[in-house]
């Protein structure tokens, strides 16, 4: 029998996109000024999550990677030396130095040091960054296979060098704001991916904190109340309320909680005019995407030109308490880069349908958002992996026609079609077809 497919679709729910007036990026509208980039353009952020066997993904921590996707490594004698870099001559021919582009300027936690030919390399908290030359360990997001015990671990890196081993201090680049950025006590800084950037929480609720441009009219806003005895910590300023308490500010702007959130991930306060999430560092967003909050699903990612659904298509896994419950549909970074663009690619039969999200010719990688190159030689957007698309007979905002539909695969006898890209991929390197390919909307409660 050769090879067929079926687009079957299930029901899916009527939905409304709310009315929330949002910046041009799509999310909550922050100043630049207020929220520097968590990385410089060409520098990805990838997470590294354990596969659980039941179809989903616990996440264990995130690391830093080059424009495609592919770890980025520090040296433990680099550290040693103060950040200067010290893996040269035949070093840096096996671990290569990540170089900054002509121009590049420090800002943050991000430097740019000087090496001894003059070039110029990024670093991350002091640590200058390198990309291995040979093939990462398996596991690495980069190799499309599951999580296994060497990608679980940052400091556990053996790609069988044989001038270098893991006692010898290479380590994958974890990238961890917390470590850098002075906090104080009962605060703590979170990746909200629905507010684009790293937030500012309560430590006890981990419900996220906003800032007003003006005092509060009603009691839907609590004030983040610091110590009596509190000092100024980093950015961390305090300001003592008129009823005697006192409130943590962050760059000069009182912080809140807003009782309409019901969720760690909640950003429904920016419905409220004046109202900003309260970020430390915001994330790169490219121009072609914006954000909707559609009640019963959340935030969803957009075209920024129409507000019309975006899509990704991913392999068809098991999903215990099914897809459109909040937080259903989560699939790792490896597991959406083994499907990438071949999932839906220039001149096959679900072009026809659905249209990738492009990027210009000049689009770069940057932090979740990565550049694909199509059959055709165009660029198209991808999210943590996932490349994007929107569906041809969804004319208006709020339509998802594109939503829950199943590409079947009932076999290939002929060997003529890659079935890794529909199956999982086993230790051992073997392929199953499993059910095939599964269209859902994007949504950011991760």
């Amino acid at each position: 029998m050769l090879l067929k497919q079926k687009l079957a679709l299930a029901a899916a729910p009527t939905v409304f996109v709310l009315g929330i007036a949002l910046s041009s990026g799509g999310f909550a509208a922050q100043k630049a000024e207020d929220a520097p980039p968590s990385t410089p353009p060409g520098l990805m952020l990838v997470d590294v999550t354990k596969f659980l066997g039941n179809a989903s993904n616990q996440y264990l921590w995130r690391h830093l990677a080059t424009d495609e996707g592919k770890p980025l490594y520090t040296f433990n004698d680099d550290a040693n030396a103060g950040g200067k870099p010290t893996c040269v001559a035949e070093c840096a021919k096996e671990f290569i130095p990540y170089t900054a582009p002509a121009g590049a300027a420090a800002f943050g936690e991000w430097s740019v040091v000087a090496r001894p030919d003059g070039t110029k390399q990024w670093a991350y908290q002091n640590l200058p960054l390198y990309k291995y030359s040979g093939k990462d360990p398996r596991g690495e997001p980069s190799q499309g296979g599951l999580s296994t015990t060497g990608a679980e671990n940052p400091d556990n890196f053996n790609p069988g060098s044989k001038l270098y081993s893991p006692k010898q201090g290479w380590k994958r680049a974890a990238y961890d704001p917390t470590k850098s950025i002075p906090i104080p006590a009962g605060i703590e800084l979170q990746s909200i991916a629905a507010a684009n950037g790293y937030a500012l929480v309560n430590a006890s609720t981990k419900m996220v904190s906003y800032t007003l441009k003006t005092a509060p009219k009603t009691d839907a806003w609590t004030p983040v109340y610091a110590p009596s005895l509190a000092l100024p910590v980093g950015d961390f300023t305090v300001v003592h309320r008129e009823d005697g308490t006192s409130q943590w500010a962050f760059k000069g702007k009182a912080l809140y909680n807003y009782t309409g959130d019901y969720a760690p991930d909640d950003i429904t306060g920016i419905a409220e005019k004046g109202a900003d999430v309260a970020l430390a560092l915001k994330h790169f967003t490219p121009k072609e995407v914006a954000v909707q909050i559609i009640p019963g699903r959340g935030p969803l990612l957009v075209t920024a030109k129409g507000n019309l659904s975006v899509y990704t298509i991913s392999r068809q896994h098991l999903q215990y308490g099914g897809r459109q419950v909040r937080g259903g549909y989560r699939y790792s970074y490896m597991d959406a880069k083994a499907v990438g663009t071949k999932g839906c690619d220039a001149g096959t039969e679900c072009s026809e349908s659905y249209r990738p999200v492009l990027a210009s010719a000049d689009a770069k990688s940057w932090g979740f958002w990565e550049v694909m190159t199509r059959a055709d030689g165009k660029k198209q957007w991808a999210y943590r992996g996932s490349a994007l698309y929107t569906y041809a007979d969804d004319k208006k905002p709020g339509d998802i026609l594109g939503n829950n539909r199943h590409v079947i695969m009932f076999g290939d006898p002929e060997g003529k079609i890659n079935l890794a890209v529909t199956g999982g991929d086993d230790v051992n390197g073997k392929y199953d077809a499993g059910s095939g390919l599964y269209w859902h909307l994007v949504g950011l409660h991760y």
